[in-house]
């Protein structure tokens, strides 16, 4: 494994093939990644490689020669529990990780997530007939007033969160953006602030176990304490860590993902045009706007063991940049790829990853971006009031800081 020290060092290692800190790739890195996919399908890097290709982000995500280890990725995401700092379910290896997913699995099923579709459409409405009464056909910010609120409370009802906590959560879905970005590339007050983050969900979360074993309800906490296969069952750590995995990817990705396809759409008429009049393919539609603008652009695996991508050597323990972003735009899989074409028939998209380590809150944060777009578009005539909105900031997880938005008709 890279010794941290020396990646913090003031030398600055050359972790990834580019400035993943510079404004203008910020912005758009999807030029950048063209240009880097079409020089090699891996650079090396002083950390180990960066993957920049579809086949084989593909490959290393199904190749057990590669997981989290003890990687900088797995460390930079642990998080904290009465018995010291541990590591969340995406960041495990089997056979943990293949017990605890199994269990999880069974308590996290589709009926569950597809009870939540009405709640989420009542909550979109709520929320956009809020804006629209305070703002009239001014100018607000789509991002704060619906994007993280709807992600927010949607998870919390499928979870089980107490209303009184809602506005504590939506700050740690907006402020814990860089949360999963790799440590050397925070400030120390960005450290603190994910810290920080972290902290308050293990405390909403062990409050909620609590009570959970003493007065069970039908949310997803009370169904992890009951989840059993084979007489197998979650321990009290095993539950604490794992709803706060799914806070702390559940806050975050759904209002980004909104908030990606949101812009997506209003920039490109005909394609809202398109998934306003067929809605019939909205869950195809989703998965092109997933394909088209990433919300996770960047993860991190380790190599287990000496191994190769596409010829390039990788020892054990260096790192593997996988750019989903990238992959997500390479033209070997995608005809066309840099255009948004909702009636795209493909491979499947790696925007939420593949294999055993495939995110387990991506069916929520899709459903919640599908209703919630079919509420904004159907109902609402929303019109970006600047071209290009600002982005957080964040390396892993893409997503706009603010949506500037005009609401010019009501429901």
């Amino acid at each position: 494994m890279p010794d941290i020290s020396v990646l913090n060092s003031s030398e600055k290692p050359k972790v990834l093939p580019y400035d993943p800190l510079n404004p203008e790739f910020l912005a758009n890195p999807y030029t950048n990644y063209a240009r880097l996919r079409e020089q090699a399908a891996v650079h090396r890097t002083d950390a180990g490689v960066a993957v920049m290709r579809y086949k084989e982000v593909n490959q290393v995500l199904r190749d057990p020669r590669f997981g989290h280890g003890n990687g900088l990725g797995a460390q930079d995401a642990k998080v904290p529990s009465p018995e010291g700092p541990k590591d969340a379910l995406m960041f495990m290896d089997p056979p943990n990780h293949t017990r605890l997913r199994a269990l999880v699995n069974r308590a996290f099923t589709v009926r569950v997530v597809q009870r939540l579709r009405p709640i989420i459409e009542e909550l979109a409405v709520e929320l956009l007939t809020a804006a629209r009464e305070k703002h009239g056909d001014g100018p607000l910010d789509l991002s704060a007033e619906f994007c993280r609120p709807l992600g927010v409370r949607s998870v919390n009802r499928l979870v089980g969160v107490p209303e009184e906590y809602t506005e504590r959560c939506i700050g740690y879905g907006r402020d814990g953006g860089r949360g999963l970005d790799p440590g050397f590339t925070l400030t120390p007050e960005a450290e603190q602030q994910r810290l920080k983050v972290r902290d308050g969900v293990m405390e909403i979360t062990l409050e909620m176990i609590q009570d959970r074993r003493a007065h069970p309800r039908e949310d997803l906490v009370s169904d992890l304490i009951r989840v059993e296969e084979a007489g197998d069952r979650l321990n009290e750590i095993e539950i604490l860590t794992t709803v706060a995995n799914l806070f702390l990817a559940g806050w975050a990705a759904p209002q980004a993902l909104l908030g990606l396809a949101s812009v997506a759409l209003l920039q490109h008429p005909e394609q809202r045009a398109y998934y306003t009049a067929h809605p019939e393919h909205a869950e195809r539609s989703v998965e092109e706007l997933v394909r088209y603008d990433s919300t996770v652009q960047l993860v991190e695996r380790m190599a287990l063991e000496d191994t190769e991508v596409n010829g390039v050597k990788v020892k054990a323990g260096e790192e593997a940049y996988l750019l989903f972003g990238s992959a997500n735009r390479d033209p070997r899989a995608y005809e066309n790829p840099d255009t948004l074409d909702l009636t795209r028939v493909g491979p499947r998209n790696v925007g939420f990853g593949h294999g055993i380590h495939y995110c387990v809150a991506a069916p929520v944060a899709k459903m919640i971006t599908e209703v919630g777009l079919n509420v904004l578009l159907t109902r609402f005539a929303p019109e970006l009031t600047v071209p290009q909105p600002p982005t957080n900031g964040a390396i892993t997880q893409r997503s706009y800081a603010e949506i500037p938005v005009a609401l010019t008709a009501g429901p």
